[in-house]
């Protein structure tokens, strides 16, 4: 809230205190002849004065809530993220370092593959390549949900638009034209934006993500 929006929403608490004060200093301080006048005006300027509080403590009791819903909603919405994405981790993986066990410095390996690493080493199929798709639609759908919801840093969502983005791209050109440079150069891309998007969150948080912890129990067995 900037000083502006304060200023505005804190004139009818001003007018309400400066009116109590008025009322008070005109007709209770300086009438005394009538008991009841006293008693009725003491009521009004006490009134008056006690709403900005009532305001005051409804607007904080209701700013707490938001705060915390809208903290509970970006954990969720950042779960989500990471969980996709660390799916297509393992997707990802199965096309470049088909085998490798799952791992922390696996990921940090592949997300590092520069162009010839990559074209040496990838080895895409349609059913990758069709589990990254579906990927790319959950993803798709989810920076809708962060982009109305507007409560992720703008550079998370972002992040998040560019990982679908290049998702899309190393679909389509795959489709339309195999592993060509382009697609290589698609890939590198991809594998730059969701390294950006670890940058953006915690790494410990992602390490101890459920979709990791299940991923890695999942080859253990």
């Amino acid at each position: 809230m900037n000083m502006r929006t304060f200023f505005i929403k804190s004139i009818p608490y001003i007018l309400s205190v400066l009116g109590g004060w008025v009322v008070y200093i005109l007709f209770v301080v300086n009438i005394h002849d009538d008991a009841n006048l006293t008693g009725l005006m003491s009521n009004i300027a006490a009134s008056l004065l006690a709403i900005p509080l009532i305001f005051i403590l409804y607007d904080y009791v209701n700013w707490k809530m938001s705060s915390r819903l809208n903290e509970q909603m970006a954990e969720s919405l950042g779960f989500d993220v990471n969980s996709i994405v660390l799916k297509a981790i393992k997707e990802l993986r199965s096309m470049l370092m088909p085998g490798a066990r799952i791992s922390w410095s696996m990921i940090e390996q592949m997300l590092h593959m520069r162009t010839e690493e990559i074209r040496k080493n990838w080895k895409p199929n349609d059913a990758d390549i069709a589990t990254l798709h579906t990927h790319k639609k959950s993803l798709n759908e989810l920076s809708y949900k962060l982009v109305r919801a507007g409560i992720l840093p703008e550079r998370q969502i972002q992040l998040v638009i560019s990982m679908t983005k290049h998702m899309a791209q190393v679909v389509n050109e795959y489709e339309y034209r195999g592993k060509s440079a382009r697609l290589i150069k698609h890939f590198e891309e991809l594998l730059d934006s969701i390294d950006d998007w670890f940058d953006s969150v915690e790494r410990e948080q992602l390490a101890s993500h459920q979709q990791f912890k299940l991923s890695i129990e999942q080859e253990n067995k």
